[in-house]
């Protein structure tokens, strides 16, 4: 059996898996590339998206339930077509992204009262990035490499005490 929480995990990294030209968007991203829990970036994955689970916070609802608002981090990261400036590819993996968990496969509104961005970043690595460095900054023109990272918060409620069990 799994916690709603894992059910909600499962469906975002299904549903980033749709990211293709095919589909309509902007990147070629696709199965077998979205991560859990895993630095993309460090580890130099070209192309890959990258789903962290940040914070949760509860509350007790009136009716005896839990409410809950779960922070998601995706991190993504592609290769930059010459003819592209990567500042307007990382904007494409933000709006593809963003499309493809509140505009894509409806399956996650089974699960969630509710899903909104939050915060967004374009940012850049160089051509000679190492895979033990951390730090990502803004984007140069002269770039190889484009990622961004946008935070959802999702809120969904479960009975109290019963985090398997939707309310």
């Amino acid at each position: 059996m799994k916690t709603i929480r894992e059910q909600i995990i499962e469906r975002i990294i299904t549903q980033l898996e749709t990211i293709t030209r095919e589909n309509g968007y902007d990147n070629e991203i696709g199965l077998g590339n979205v991560y859990r829990q895993e630095s993309v970036i460090e580890q130099n994955i070209v192309p890959a998206l990258a789903v962290w689970e940040l914070d949760e916070i509860r509350k007790r609802n009136q009716s005896g339930g839990t409410v809950r608002k779960l922070l998601i981090r995706v991190e993504a990261i592609v290769a930059v077509n010459n003819e592209k400036h990567p500042a307007a590819v990382g904007n494409q993996l933000l709006g593809d992204v963003e499309k493809a968990l509140i505009m894509g496969d409806m399956s996650l509104d089974e699960l969630i009262d509710d899903i909104q961005d939050i915060a967004a970043t374009i940012s850049r690595l160089p051509p000679d990035y190492m895979a033990s460095k951390t730090d990502i900054s803004y984007l140069p023109t002269n770039y190889k490499l484009a990622g961004a990272t946008i935070d959802f918060e999702i809120t969904y409620t479960t009975e109290w005490g019963d985090p398997y069990t939707m309310q």
